[in-house]
């Protein structure tokens, strides 16, 4: 009597452990990827800086250029001191 009632309680799907279905590790591969995806991104970061930094003596060859390119009544203004 009581296989009886074992049976009955039973599921009758699948009797795999979580670990053998394909779903949960699906479920868990979705942020293992992001994961690993942030790290590269952090590789990528890291190993190529910006070269945005310029030193002083590039800075006053450009300032002056862009200064060389405006227009006459912008300099003017520019060199008043008001913005």
């Amino acid at each position: 009597m009581t296989n009886k009632l074992q049976d009955a309680t039973t599921p009758q799907g699948d009797t795999q452990p979580w670990y053998k279905q394909f779903w949960p590790w699906f479920i868990i591969a979705l942020p293992a990827s992001v994961v690993v995806a942030s790290f590269f991104t952090l590789y990528l970061a890291v190993s190529n800086p910006d070269q945005l930094v310029v030193d002083e003596d590039e800075y006053r060859q450009l300032k002056s250029e862009l200064k060389a390119q405006s227009p006459e009544s912008e300099s003017k203004e520019s060199e008043d001191g008001d913005p």
